[in-house]
């Protein structure tokens, strides 16, 4: 993922992401954009770069995780143990008194409460309440952890704790909650898209995306809200999901969401979408969709 330091939503080109958070709670505008263009590998290069100045990373597939609290548990459990094992013999171990024993300790209580809140015989609304609370906090855990990993200079770790987001995001969405902080989720996202090849890895994430989207605070919605940079990224990042679905009913809805919601940005999102139709081999009917939407952005509009 190359560094850059403005975040785009109308760019579909190689994936980016502004300067990782030196403290991670709230850290604001840290958004990754998917690659509309990528398949199983990461193009690196500097925004507008030639294709012939990028680099290409290739990944293992990787496979989405399931959205539930045994897994989160298996995964954080070996994760923990991994990072405490640097920790202790880290030169930080002296500096701070969050060891990533004590946070793996908060999170695995925190993953029995949320299961007890779905047992709870409250209302709805007070569960849906308590969800939000506690996932929020669960949220703020992993960054902690993922950023605690980052200090000890081990970013496969860093890598792998950050992608949990996404698994407890919807865990959190499907029971209820509402998530005020998109960001990690986004990021979580991106990276698992940036990834995947298969057009049905790329119909599941479609699906997360719109359940990131649906469980979103409407905060994130306001223009100059904290959270509007990552719910912007995350419509732009299901229109090219859709896009790499080959799914011409995914791919309408998507569009249209941009045209609707994102309207000055929908010109640029569907130009760059035309540059990387001339690029890479797209069906044609998923290339003859792209185009419509581009012709339909690009002609003037009347004032009646």
């Amino acid at each position: 993922i190359g560094q850059c330091h403005d975040v785009d939503a109308g760019r579909v080109g190689a994936p980016h992401q502004r300067g990782r958070r030196e403290r991670p709670v709230r850290c604001r505008r840290v958004c990754v954009q998917i690659d509309l263009a990528c398949h199983a590998s990461i193009l690196t290069a500097a925004p507008g770069a030639p294709a012939r100045h990028r680099r290409v990373v290739t990944f293992p597939r990787m496979r989405l995780p399931p959205a539930d609290l045994p897994y989160l548990r298996e995964q954080l459990a070996e994760l923990r143990a991994l990072l405490q094992e640097r920790w202790e013999t880290s030169p930080i171990a002296h500096e701070s008194t969050d060891t990533p024993g004590l946070l793996g300790d908060a999170a695995f209580q925190l993953f029995d409460m949320l299961d007890m809140a779905t047992r709870d015989n409250e209302s709805l609304d007070v569960r849906a309440t308590e969800i939000t609370t506690l996932g929020e906090y669960g949220m703020h855990l992993l960054a902690e952890l993922a950023n605690l990993a980052a200090r000890l200079d081990v970013p496969k770790l860093q890598a792998q704790i950050d992608r949990l987001h996404l698994p407890l995001a919807l865990w959190i969405a499907r029971h209820g909650g509402e998530i005020r902080d998109l960001e990690p989720a986004v990021n979580a996202l991106a990276q698992f898209a940036n990834v995947a090849s298969e057009p049905h890895t790329m119909s599941s994430l479609y699906t997360h995306c719109c359940e990131l989207i649906e469980a979103a605070s409407p905060a994130c919605e306001e223009k100059n809200a904290p959270g509007h940079v990552p719910w912007r990224l995350l419509l732009v990042n299901r229109a090219i999901v859709a896009t790499r679905s080959h799914n011409p009913e995914l791919m309408v809805a998507a569009f249209d969401a941009i045209v609707e919601q994102l309207p000055s940005e929908a010109g640029s999102f569907f130009a760059e979408g035309m540059e990387q139709m001339s690029l890479i081999d797209y069906p044609d009917h998923v290339r003859e969709l792209v185009q419509r939407y581009y012709i339909d952005c690009a002609r003037p509009r009347r004032l009646h």
